[in-house]
């Protein structure tokens, strides 16, 4: 029999799994991009859905926020730590997770009410799972889809391969679904009225080695894709690392000592003869085309290299309607030093990079500062240097897999991540960030190109593999080839987009609606009848 669990038992459960998510990810104890706990990803949630079972939907809804605001309370500690936050940091980590744990409430609250109309736990749970995270990382009812289960995959590129089918969704779905039918499968060992003894029902394997079998198959599938698919070498980059401290980056004194360190970084990579030069997000402190003295030294460093150069810098342009707009912006210059074409950053970070509500929220304004009021770019570019072509993203971009999907329309060879993670000083955020780039290679099935200013500079091959990477808060740069698959084709994610969570919210809708009119079809219980009841 199932013994029955006090409510605190089920909270220490929902800690338990939340912990082990933790691990599953770079953390406060393990920051790398390949953390050798990584696994725990699979076995996460079993003491979770333990403690969901058999409760009803409203103590559900609150395990299920419990369980959400201790797992993103630990992947997300570094927020509480932001010194550009300063007094607020404590205060904008309790309200961002108190807000995901809010999906994590929904999901307690539907899984446990659809799981009392049937018998359908080890569906309905991964399929609801997808759909909530969908929502919870896409615009305009999410927006932010870190901590995502999938993404503690990215050490693994074999079983990044899925991805190039369903999106980092269809990870997550195997995840869920394994961790379900697991918690399932040891829960059968007290199941109510069983006869069969312990021992033999040890060996009761069909769920859990139909669940090994698909994860087994998807690991052969993947490395087999992997080692039979010839790769073909397109030209090299120089990525640059000048790891300027955030105290003094937007510092005038300090401008000419950047641009100083980037030449340097820039002429030392000249040996490698790369094809293109990638300089980190707003590595030219300045609103570059419109700054003489910026534009001109950046002119200089290009035309001493003779090749391509990718600059992240600032832009401003004034509109028709006589208005002044700002960019986070991202600017190509050929070997002359002409530049060739801009792009705008188009999803911001929030409270980092624009208010939200910024009527109401005004006293929000120091804590993005001077460079808080940017405004979204409109459409994504290719840029073509000797030998491929490529798209750019900005930072916080790249871990929108809608976004990074649109932006490969424009049918760019490879994809080029700028980002400057020093805001999150030497804690596991530029890990976690660069592990989610990773994984937009291997949906996309093209290679990664990663320049920040100070760590993770890294470049893959075309299935998320890394072929190198820099440490953090180190002066260098990274010279790495650019590798496309000979069998080059775009994707079924790249071609159908979120098709799998959109599939998974049909599921679930499909599934809602057949037991809400079962519901109503039944007929209504016969009415007592009068007379001698003591017969």
């Amino acid at each position: 029999m199932i013994p029955r669990l006090s409510f605190g038992s089920r909270l220490l459960l929902c800690l338990i799994s939340a912990a082990l998510v933790w691990f599953s990810f770079p953390n406060f104890l393990c920051k790398t991009l390949t953390p050798p706990t990584a696994f725990l990803g699979w076995v996460a949630l079993i003491p979770f859905f333990i403690a969901l079972h058999e409760t009803p939907p409203r103590q559900g809804a609150l395990l299920g926020w419990f369980f959400g605001f201790a797992q993103f309370g630990g992947i997300l500690y570094w927020i509480a730590f932001l010194e550009a936050a300063q007094y607020l940091s404590g205060l904008a980590w309790a309200v961002l997770v108190f807000y995901l744990s809010l999906y994590m409430m929904a999901f307690g609250w539907a899984y446990r009410w659809l799981a009392a109309k049937g018998n359908l736990e080890r569906w309905i749970g991964p399929c609801l799972w997808v759909a909530l995270e969908y929502i919870r990382g896409s615009r305009p009812w999410g927006g932010f889809s870190w901590g995502e289960l999938g993404y503690s995959q990215a050490p693994y590129p074999p079983l990044l391969t899925i991805t190039s089918w369903t999106g980092i969704y269809g990870l997550t779905f195997l995840m869920v679904w394994f961790n379900e039918w697991f918690a399932q499968w040891v829960l059968g060992f007290f199941k109510e009225g069983d006869r069969v003894p312990l021992l033999r029902q040890c060996f009761t394997w069909r769920g859990p080695l139909m669940t090994l079998g698909v994860l087994l198959a998807l690991g052969i599938w993947g490395g087999v894709e992997i080692k039979t698919t010839p790769l073909l070498k397109k030209g090299t980059v120089a990525l640059l690392q000048p790891s300027v401290n955030q105290d003094v980056k937007w510092s005038k004194e300090n401008e000419n000592a950047t641009y100083d360190t980037l030449e340097r970084l820039a002429k030392s990579a000249d040996k490698g003869k790369p094809g293109l030069v990638i300089w980190p997000e707003t590595a030219a402190p300045a609103y570059l085309l419109w700054s003489r003295d910026s534009r001109d030294r950046v002119v200089s460093i290009v035309r001493k290299s003779k090749t391509y150069h990718l600059v992240g810098c600032l832009d401003a342009q004034k509109k028709a309607d006589g208005i002044v707009h700002y960019y986070n912006a991202a600017v190509q210059f050929d070997p002359r030093g002409k530049p060739e074409g801009v792009y705008h950053k188009r999803h911001l970070v929030p409270f980092g990079e624009f208010v939200p509500f910024q009527k109401y929220l005004a006293f929000l304004g120091p804590v993005v500062g001077d460079l808080g009021n940017f405004d979204p770019g409109e459409n994504y570019v290719k840029f073509q240097v000797r030998g491929f072509s490529y798209t750019p993203m900005i930072c916080y971009e790249v871990i929108f897999p809608g976004d990074v999907e649109k932006a490969c329309r424009t049918g760019a060879d490879a994809l080029v991540n700028i980002s400057n993670d020093a805001w999150y000083g030497r804690t596991a955020s530029p890990y976690q960030h660069a592990m989610m780039a990773v994984v937009r290679a291997a949906e996309e099935r093209k290679p990664l190109l990663r320049a920040a200013n100070t760590g993770i500079c890294l470049a893959t091959d075309p299935f998320g593999r890394v072929l190198c990477s820099t440490n953090l808060f180190e002066t260098t740069w990274l010279g790495a080839d650019v590798l496309l698959a000979t069998r080059a084709h775009r994707t079924l994610y790249s071609r159908w987009g979120n098709w799998f969570p959109c599939f998974c919210w049909g599921v679930v809708i499909l599934c809602t609606l057949g037991f809400f009119f079962k519901t109503r079809a039944l007929p209504a219980p016969p009415a007592p009848v009068e007379g001698n009841h003591a017969a």
